[in-house]
């Protein structure tokens, strides 16, 4: 006590305010936000997500589950939890477990604050509901393919379904026409993105499930013509032995790519359900020799390409139909299969960039019969390796199938092997796709009507696979 009254009144102030400014500065520093710890769990929810999309991406939705979930577990209280949530529903739909998807669904749809994906959340849970309420015993779905450039109201929608009302279907392939220089291949109609909007969300408003239909070699005629003249094709000409511009595009062109990737973003509200790449418009034997891919390819196989000399060799027999026989020399052959890999590259590259962009999009794609079941047909004439093509991540894979035959589908679950004949090609290509997969629900096959033909005539098929029936466009 003695020695406390001894101090002098000055040193006591200075004692006094140093144990203040020590709290105060200590307080702050507890109460205050932890910038950096806030920037590593900030990098770690960002990692964390980003493997989970990556494992989505792969098709490995079963790891996909798992890494959404424990992101949940450790990340509760995470601005991303929404958005993993959307995710998540994606990943339990693509590995059936459709009761676990609509619930994360309707979390996203039922959330007091409005969210991005509310819209497409309670769209795509109703969707879902109604699948878990349907009788195995309905069968398989169904549904219509519609040419857009045939439907410019919504009237015309509505009579479109009206027409096709016979085959009660939910599902809704609307295919973006493919113009040559400017006009429609098979319809004179006019086509508007606006159009597709309206009819889009008409059909959303119909309670339809809508995919849309692009064949991307053809897409560049909604770009300016000053972009779209430079991203043209070259293709040989048989009969002045020479190579000219095509009336398509590349898809080697790095402008071309920015631009596809630029076109699809504008989908981004548009309560579509997934996009269908088509390839109604292949690159077939005499298609593909732009510079740049020609190059490539020397580069790659230490070869000088001259597509001119390869047709023009006296040894060359240039087919005069689908049909006829190929004889082309040992270069050909390696082009075909770099073409066919370069196309499902610079696809699955597309594909995935507009699966981060697009999160809510399903994607298929269509393949050509003879792609199945005459390999090498499907390489000379579409570029198409089918098994390469079902090794990538696609949700649902579209084939034609031409006219009823219930005998070619009969016949090969009995074990037996069929000739090869235009008439049952699509329906052995089928039987073959659903053998491959084991997931018929995958394959979704589009029934060419011919004239006289309804739509209750149609092959017999592997249970489980979908069917589109095609609607001529409307002259």
């Amino acid at each position: 006590m003695h020695l406390h009254m001894s101090m002098s009144f000055p040193h006591l102030r200075f004692i006094i305010m140093l144990s203040a400014l020590l709290l105060v500065s200590g307080c702050v520093r507890f109460a205050g936000p932890d910038l950096g710890g806030q920037a590593l769990r900030d990098e770690t929810e960002k990692l964390s997500l980003q493997q989970a999309q990556q494992a989505f991406l792969r098709a490995d939705y079963s790891t996909a589950v798992q890494l959404l979930n424990r992101f949940l577990r450790m990340h509760p209280e995470s601005p991303r939890s929404l958005e993993v949530r959307w995710w998540l529903a994606r990943a339990y739909q693509k590995t059936g477990r459709l009761p676990s998807a609509v619930e994360h669904l309707r979390y996203l749809a039922d959330a007091p604050t409005w969210n991005v994906y509310q819209t497409d959340a309670r769209y795509r849970a109703a969707q879902l509901e109604e699948r878990l309420g349907k009788s195995m015993a309905d069968g398989a779905g169904k549904g219509v393919l519609l040419p857009l450039g045939s439907i410019q109201t919504p009237a015309d929608v509505d009579l479109a379904l009206s027409e096709s009302r016979d085959i009660a279907g939910d599902t809704i392939l609307l295919d973006v026409p493919c113009r040559v220089d400017g006009v429609p291949s098979d319809s004179r109609q006019s086509f508007s993105f606006d159009a597709m909007r309206s009819a889009v969300e008409h059909l959303h408003f119909r309670e339809k499930a809508v995919y849309l239909g692009v064949t991307l070699r053809c897409l560049g005629q909604f770009a300016r013509e000053s972009d779209s003249n430079k991203w043209k094709d070259w293709v040989y000409d048989p009969s002045s032995g020479t190579l000219r511009r095509s009336s398509y595009y590349s898809l080697h062109l790095g402008g071309y790519q920015a631009f596809l990737v630029k076109w699809f973003s504008r989908l981004r509200d548009l309560p579509l359900t997934g996009v269908v790449i088509r390839n109604e418009v292949p690159v077939g034997l005499s298609e593909g020799f732009n510079p740049l891919a020609v190059r490539l390819f020397s580069r790659e196989f230490d070869v000088a390409f001259d597509p001119v000399r390869m047709f023009s060799d006296a040894r060359t027999v240039f087919p005069a139909d689908f049909e006829s026989v190929v004889r082309l020399p040992a270069v050909f052959w390696k082009w075909a299969g770099w073409k066919a890999r370069e196309r499902l590259r610079i696809i699955r590259s597309l594909v995935q960039t507009l699966r981060v962009r697009l999160p809510h999009l399903e994607f298929g794609v269509t393949l050509h019969p003879q792609s199945v079941t005459a390999p090498v047909r499907g390489l000379i004439h579409f570029a198409e390796d089918w098994g390469d093509v079902a090794r990538e991540p696609f949700d649902i894979f579209l084939i034609k199938v031409e006219g009823p035959d219930p005998t070619v589908v009969h016949s090969i679950s009995q074990g037996s092997s069929p000739e090869w004949s235009e008439k049952n090609d699509g329906a052995t290509a089928v039987a073959e796709m659903v053998e491959h997969l084991g997931k018929p629900e995958r394959i979704w096959t589009i029934m060419a009507l011919r004239s006289g033909s309804n739509y209750r005539q149609s092959p017999m098929l592997p249970e489980g696979v979908g069917r589109l029936y095609e609607r001529p466009a409307v002259p």
